[in-house]
């Protein structure tokens, strides 16, 4: 349902802005730059002080309810957007700043759909990478993640499919008897209703499933690593008063918490949490974290870059917003249909390739299909002539759309699992910032460097025009590419994460004596 949602909000978001009046795909650059980012520096900050406080299945549920209240007064206000948006002022901006600013001047213009287009942004990034992936980390065991994790991937691509088709059927069945402003309402409620029934799926999960079944892998690894040294002793020793040092210590802590709630004096911080400057600097001592950080800096970069240059062909072909919404909707349900493919044969994959060949996939297709888009692109814009006859727009578009189908199918069914791998054999602390750190602002990093590039090109270069700086965006794409590979190579030469995962599965076999190992020492504590 999440990935229902993502697919529906991202499609409309890019429709509304693009082909608003004063819109376009050169509005991009300045939303991603100073809307999008921003918002998700802050939501980082508000996010590692609620973990202080929260447990996450409230979080996951404070954050929806913000989502689904915005939803819910868009889609009322959506009718009055004319009235509401600025154009005299923006008219006057146009006229003052140089023209490589307009895309500023329409963000400005358009401020409801710039905050709809932040909003859904952060979908994808706060719901559905953090807080989805956090509840999976936290209720599935270690044993059970090279299974489930590809099955999590399939039912979401399959919602993907249904939303896309869902977009063509409401531009096609309801254009006979709604309004625009009738599709959106009714497109945004489904959205909400969705939200709806997602809290109430998650608040079933938090209730039935075990948190943290058999621990994490780097904790069960350290406790197995501490038995071994005494040598597998069955029985824990225990000190004068019959308990373990454990127990002994838990019981103080106890003790101490109670008497000062007692004594009306503030319970003693939990220090296990860190603030989130110290989470920083913590996370930069982990090469692991740092690769993984420039992975989501790469990722951005290119996706932003390949997202823009195809979306300005796009807009020359489909310039209405029902048929620009219901062209995105065929790409959504295509991309669905690949990433449930490639996910089915992601194990195969992985035993083939290796955990390096699957991580690199994705940029992989991206770099073999991007060098010829762009190349194309460069012919229809620069070509003249007879070049120019050979390369139609159509072709410009449709090539476009199958590398951004592959390119996406192959980064959630291959490289998310694969850096999801990585984030299963880490400690918690990484697991919970690092991850915070780098699904929501490591992104949209790669997103606005590639922004504030493409706003210093459109005002020094083009005046304006992305198609004019296509073959720059082309070459920044290509080397961005380059080092995301190389990070890979890097991250997997401190430690194979498909190993560790079989090692942390093979030292499972010791859970049963674990197991036994803790009874003994709660029964024997007393407590």
């Amino acid at each position: 349902m999440l990935a229902f949602v993502n697919t529906i909000i991202d499609s409309l978001k890019d429709s509304l802005v693009i082909t608003a009046v004063g819109g376009g795909t050169e509005v991009l650059p300045y939303l991603s730059t100073y809307a999008v980012l921003p918002s998700s520096v802050l939501f980082l900050v508000l996010y590692s002080s609620a973990t202080r406080k929260w447990s996450r299945e409230k979080i996951f549920n404070i954050v929806m309810g913000c989502f689904l209240m915005f939803y819910g007064g868009f889609a009322f206000l959506y009718p009055h957007h004319e009235a509401l948006h600025g154009g005299p002022f923006a008219d006057w901006l146009l006229s003052t700043l140089p023209n490589g600013l307009a895309g500023f001047v329409g963000m400005v213009r358009n401020w409801l759909f710039t905050a709809f287009y932040c909003v859904s942004e952060l979908w994808g990034d706060i719901l559905l990478s953090l807080l989805f992936w956090g509840l999976a980390n936290e209720t599935t065991s270690i044993e059970d993640a090279p299974l489930l994790y590809p099955l999590f991937g399939i039912g979401a691509n399959i919602a993907q499919t249904c939303a896309g088709r869902s977009l063509r059927l409401i531009s096609e069945v309801s254009g006979s008897f709604l309004t625009y402003s009738q599709q959106i309402q009714l497109t945004v409620g489904l959205c909400v209703c969705m939200g709806v029934g997602i809290a109430g799926v998650h608040s079933f999960i938090c209730r039935t499933f075990e948190k943290n079944p058999k621990g994490s892998a780097i904790e069960r690894k350290r406790r197995r690593e501490e038995r071994e040294k005494l040598g597998n002793v069955a029985v824990p020793k225990l000190n004068k008063m019959g308990m373990t040092d454990a127990a002994k210590a838990a019981q103080e802590q106890a003790m101490a918490k109670a008497k000062a709630q007692s004594q009306g004096k503030p319970t003693p911080k939990d220090t296990s949490s860190m603030s989130i400057v110290s989470a920083f600097r913590y996370l930069v001592r982990s090469p692991q974290i740092k690769c993984l950080a420039v992975m989501a800096i790469a990722q951005g970069l290119t996706t932003r870059i390949l997202e823009i240059s195809w979306k300005t062909y796009l807009h020359m072909l489909c310039q209405s917003p029902v048929e620009y919404a219901a062209f995105l909707g065929d790409v959504a349900a295509m991309t669905g249909v690949s990433t449930a493919l490639l996910m089915v044969f992601s194990p195969l994959l992985f035993e083939l390739m290796g955990w390096v060949g699957v991580a690199s996939a994705t940029p992989n297709i991206m770099l073999i299909g991007g060098i010829p888009f762009f190349l194309t692109c460069m012919a229809y814009t620069f070509g003249g002539g007879l070049l120019a006859g050979l390369v139609s727009l159509k072709t410009v578009v449709i090539g476009g759309a199958m590398l951004h189908v592959f390119a996406r199918g192959a980064k959630f069914s291959l490289f998310k699992p694969s850096e999801e791998m990585v984030y299963i054999g880490l400690d918690d602390e990484a697991r919970t910032k690092g991850k915070a750190a780098i699904d929501v602002v490591g992104a949209q990093s790669g997103k606005s460097l590639s922004s504030i590039l493409q706003q210093f090109l459109l005002i020094f270069v083009s005046g304006g025009s992305v198609a004019g700086i296509v073959p720059v965006l082309g070459l920044c794409f290509v080397t961005m590419l380059n080092e995301w590979k190389r990070s890979i190579r890097e991250l997997a030469s401190h430690g194979d994460p498909a190993e560790a995962h079989r090692l942390s599965v093979m030292a499972s076999i010791d859970d049963d004596a674990e197991k036994e190992f803790d009874e003994i020492s709660v029964s024997l504590s007393g407590t």
